[in-house]
């Protein structure tokens, strides 16, 4: 016969070992001094007034993955100094040397909480405009008091499209101007619309300020010929050398 402690012994053992597997999985980050959401570039255009709030009031909200845990502490402002912020993502910090000057290179990757899924099954943007996958990568070095900040994004083909996979694996996109999204064929996986339809965006959008180069990784760079890398970097040579 099992007993109630017995039986609230185990649900005990039980929630220990989720939380325990939550609190063990890679790639979760906090700091207790440094804003991990916001970018150099976007902390060294705030004012005074921002610098003096809580890591929490002032995070960006699309990289605070305890944002709903935290949200009730949130109105509480004697306790917004121990409610911190967790990023999910990549960080790493490494001292390097470069002819003879050494100086710390730090990578961090930051994934928003908003739209975030299973490949194939989380596509395209939502109706808040948030694409899916969304990940801000950010260079930071720091060289004798100076600091250099250059910042990648990546995230899903930002218009209305889904996918759904079958047992092929390779399910056709369905590109659509609503949320609304049917079912999709079992046909092979096609990538030319959804680059046209990129291409056509970026193209009603542009001020002469941005510049689309569609490069398909996947073709181009197969069994391994990472040395055709080198045709992207070829037709993007003139634009580095413009952007300095």
């Amino acid at each position: 016969m099992l007993h109630k402690t017995d039986w609230e012994g185990g649900r005990n053992k039980t929630f220990l070992s989720m939380i325990n597997n939550v609190l063990t999985t890679d790639g979760f980050y906090f700091c207790t001094d440094y804003d991990l959401t916001h970018t150099l570039q976007r902390l060294a255009n705030t004012s005074p007034d921002f610098q003096e709030m809580s890591l929490l009031e002032r995070a960006d909200q699309r990289f605070v993955w305890n944002g709903n845990l935290l949200r009730e502490l949130a109105a509480q402002p004697e306790v917004t100094h121990f409610a911190l912020p967790v990023v999910h993502g990549f960080i790493v910090m490494k001292p390097c040397r470069i002819n003879g000057k050494i100086f710390e290179w730090i990578l961090i990757s930051r994934r928003s909480c908003f739209r975030a899924g299973v490949r194939y099954y989380v596509r395209g943007i939502d109706s808040e405009g948030h694409a899916a996958n969304f990940v801000e990568t950010e260079q930071i070095v720091l060289y004798e008091g100076a600091k250099a900040s250059f910042v990648q994004t990546r995230g899903s083909m930002p218009f209305y499209w889904s996918q759904r996979p079958n047992l092929k694996y390779k399910p056709k996109p369905i590109i659509s101007k609503t949320t609304s999204i049917s079912t999709l064929s079992s046909s092979s996986m096609e990538k030319k619309p959804l680059e046209q339809a990129f291409a056509k965006m970026v193209s009603g959008m542009n001020n002469g300020m941005l510049s689309y180069i569609a490069f398909d990784f996947h073709k181009e760079c197969s069994h391994m010929r990472w040395d055709r890398l080198q045709i992207l970097v070829d037709s993007v040579s003139e634009i580095q050398d413009e952007y300095g």
